[in-house]
C-alpha cells in the first residue's frame, strides 16, 4: 500500500494505492476512516498483484519529480 497526502489552499487531500485484498483489511478501513474524519478529500486507486511494483515505482517517480519543482 502506498498513501499519499497533500495540502493545496487550505484543503486536504489523501490518495490511497493497494490491492483488493489490502482494502478488505480492517487496519486499512479505519486508516481510510480516520482520513475520511480529519476531512481529507479521499482517493481509491486498486490496482492487481501483477502490476502493483510498477504502480508504486510509477508513484514513487512522480513524487521525486515533484519535490524536485518545490
Amino acid at each position: 500500500m502506498q498513501i499519499t497526502n497533500i495540502e493545496i489552499q487550505h484543503k486536504k487531500y489523501v490518495q490511497f494505492y493497494l490491492t483488493k485484498e489490502e482494502l478488505e483489511k480492517e487496519k486499512t478501513k479505519s486508516l481510510i476512516e480516520k482520513y475520511k474524519k480529519e476531512k481529507y478529500n479521499v482517493a481509491i486507486f486498486l490496482t492487481g498483484k501483477k502490476d502493483y511494483s510498477e504502480v508504486l515505482k510509477s508513484i514513487i517517480k512522480k513524487q521525486m519529480e515533484t519535490n524536485k519543482d518545490v
